[in-house]
């Protein structure tokens, strides 16, 4: 071998071994932690309602309601919301089965620059909208949240790398956010790798199976149908098996979720082993169950939702159902149930835009097989006010635990033609009074009271 064909071949491994470390090392470095906003003796974290919008934000409207929204969120340390549409290259967009025909709802570069002007730094893609595109649309939404300097979690490339949780700032400030969703397609779910077997890309999501007792009239009924295993699974007279699913005879009828113990206890030992490295953990919860059009979470949601302030967790951000649901103080942490939407265009939806979750549909019956094809979903209609009423929730925290929550109502235009609807502007003073008397009842069946503050809602968490 020659010297020149020596030094060329050196060359050419120090490049790749170069390439290897930036691929490996290089690329988490420069994902470090962010620096949160405002002074290091202080923490509040902003959190705001599902982002469902295609057009890009006009930031230099004169409504001082809107300014006021920006300002709120950017005077936080750090602000969260739910990304409910891709991002994508407009080159490396699909192509439509039918010319003109409206698709799933997806945005740009534009939009992560919108989010990061309104203060938003940490983005969910755990819920039933991030693979709308494939594996490929949710890998390009991370590619541009990242380049715009937006950090996201919730879904990857397997599900080690969906149930990571992402940090900002360092102590006695660092923070550690997880995102989950019990609302996503059994295809959208990521796997695990194993060895040289790669998991499938997609979402952080906790599984659920129906639970379902019946009376002793119905037990009867049922028994009698085609599709009825003879005396059930193992021979139990009090057990059938219809259809695969299994039901039970008791006092009277229940339908219950029952979520995947596996898939709980391996989010508890995540939020556990986050708490043991971050000074505080926050959880960002996406659930529609057990239907959009419900005021109130599934059971088995705020039986999760305390187990995760249980593992460690001070604060759990809800969305999904896209309305207001109450909010609970737990143990020393608090628990927002939903918050409704912080920015939504529904011009960009239609019936192909509507899954199972955002159809409206009772989700007991999808469990249970008995709502119909998805070809049968409708596009769910927003005509009334608690669809595009929300507040911006603001935590703020002493010594690792929230202190208070400072509720700010907001409406996204209900009053206007719903052309001009779908930006946050502070909520005028009867709107205002409407929705925190709403959140008010809905948070006392929670055993939360909420006061009213200088036009805010005042929870105190601690004592």
């Amino acid at each position: 071998m020659s010297k020149k064909t020596l030094i060329l071949s050196l060359l050419g491994i120090f490049l790749l071994g170069a390439a290897v470390w930036w691929a490996v090392v290089g690329r988490k470095l420069s994902r470090s932690p962010l620096q949160l906003r405002g002074p290091s003796g202080s923490l509040t974290i902003a959190a705001a309602g599902d982002w469902l919008r295609s057009e890009p934000v006009s930031f230099g409207q004169t409504d001082p309601g809107f300014a006021r929204v920006l300002e709120s969120l950017k005077n936080a340390s750090m602000g969260l919301t739910n990304l409910e549409v891709n991002l994508l290259d407009p080159k490396n967009v699909p192509p439509a089965e039918v010319p003109g025909m409206l698709r799933w709802p997806y945005g740009t570069i534009r939009q992560a620059e919108d989010l990061k002007k309104f203060g938003l730094n940490v983005i969910s893609l755990a819920n039933n909208r991030a693979m709308d595109y494939g594996p490929d649309g949710m890998r390009q939404t991370q590619q541009i949240l990242e380049g715009a300097g937006l950090l996201h979690v919730g879904g990857g490339s397997d599900l080690q790398a969906a149930r990571s949780p992402v940090d900002l700032g360092a102590a006695p400030r660092r923070i550690a956010v997880i995102a989950v969703t019990t609302s996503a397609s059994s295809e959208s779910r990521a796997t695990n790798s194993n060895g040289e077997i790669l998991g499938r890309p997609g979402l952080n999501a906790i599984r659920y199976s129906p639970d379902i007792t019946v009376d002793s009239a119905t037990f009867e009924i049922l028994k009698k149908l085609p599709s009825t295993a003879p005396r059930g699974a193992g021979g139990d007279p009090n057990r059938l098996l219809i259809s695969g699913t299994p039901i039970k005879r008791g006092e009277k009828t229940v339908v219950k979720f029952s979520p995947d113990e596996r898939d709980v206890q391996e989010l508890l030992e995540q939020v556990k082993s986050a708490r043991s490295k971050c000074d505080v953990v926050v959880i960002m919860l996406h659930s529609h169950e057990p239907s959009n059009h419900s005021q109130a979470p599934a059971d088995f949601v705020q039986i999760l939702a305390h187990s995760l302030i249980d593992a460690g967790a001070s604060l759990v951000v809800g969305s999904g159902p896209h309305q207001l649901r109450g909010i609970e103080v737990y143990d020393g942490g608090a628990i927002l149930y939903s918050l409704g939407n912080f920015t939504a265009d529904y011009r960009v939806t239609d019936s192909r835009a509507s899954d199972v979750y955002d159809s409206g549909v009772d989700l007991y019956q999808v469990a249970l097989g008995a709502a119909g094809t998805p070809q049968e979903y409708s596009a769910p209609r927003f005509e009334e006010p608690i669809w595009w009423e929300s507040v911006v929730a603001i935590a703020t925290y002493d010594r690792g635990k929230v202190k208070s929550l400072r509720l700010q109502p907001i409406d996204l235009g209900v009053d206007l033609p719903a052309s001009q609807r779908g930006l946050p502007r502070i909520a005028s003073p009867g709107r205002r009074d409407e929705i925190l008397r709403r959140l008010t009842f809905l948070s006392k069946d929670l055993g939360t009271q909420i006061r009213v503050e200088n036009d805010f809602g005042i929870i105190d968490v601690l004592p």
